[in-house]
């Protein structure tokens, strides 16, 4: 296992998206999508997809919440 490999594993404590990985490990996304790949291969790690649309809150029930906050 390589040192990006287990940095990788140091900073998923709690769920990071590669975007968020990448940064903290001053890498291109791409190299760590590869080591991430190579994690979730091994075993180490668990890989999520984000939400799809289709499943988050309608935009109208979203503006309703702050709506609702700012009156308070």
């Amino acid at each position: 296992m390589s040192p990006q490999h287990v940095e990788i594993l140091a900073l998923c404590g709690a769920p990071q998206s590669v975007a968020e990985l990448a940064a903290g490990l001053d890498l291109a996304i791409g190299v760590v999508r590869v080591l991430v790949s190579d994690l979730a291969e091994a075993e180490l790690v668990t890989v999520t997809r984000p939400v799809p649309p289709a499943e988050l809150p309608d935009e109208s029930v979203l503006r309703d919440v702050i709506e609702g906050l700012r009156a308070l």
